[in-house]
């Protein structure tokens, strides 16, 4: 298993990278989950680390992810939840 921040080193500026990213992550044990309050993707762990804030919201950004609907169909267009 290799350190969850690596999954960032290719994410690119498209949904296809953004995508990658976001299986790269669920390998490698992170919980990826929709955040109500802030509107985008979270890892679980930024309860107490926040150091992939900006990653996490590049992500949303690139997957147009701003509501549970929005991830919803991202999901059915690049499997997002399939690990």
């Amino acid at each position: 298993m290799r350190n969850y921040r690596e999954c960032f080193e290719n994410l690119e500026n498209d949904e296809e990278s953004a995508a990658e990213c976001i299986h790269c992550l669920k390998k490698n044990g992170e919980q990826v989950l929709f955040s109500d309050s802030k509107g985008r993707l979270v890892l679980g762990r930024e309860n107490y680390d926040d150091s992939a804030e900006e990653f996490m919201k590049k992500i949303s950004t690139l997957l147009e992810i701003r509501s549970r609907e929005d991830y919803e169909k991202a999901d059915l267009k690049f499997n997002l939840t399939m690990y």
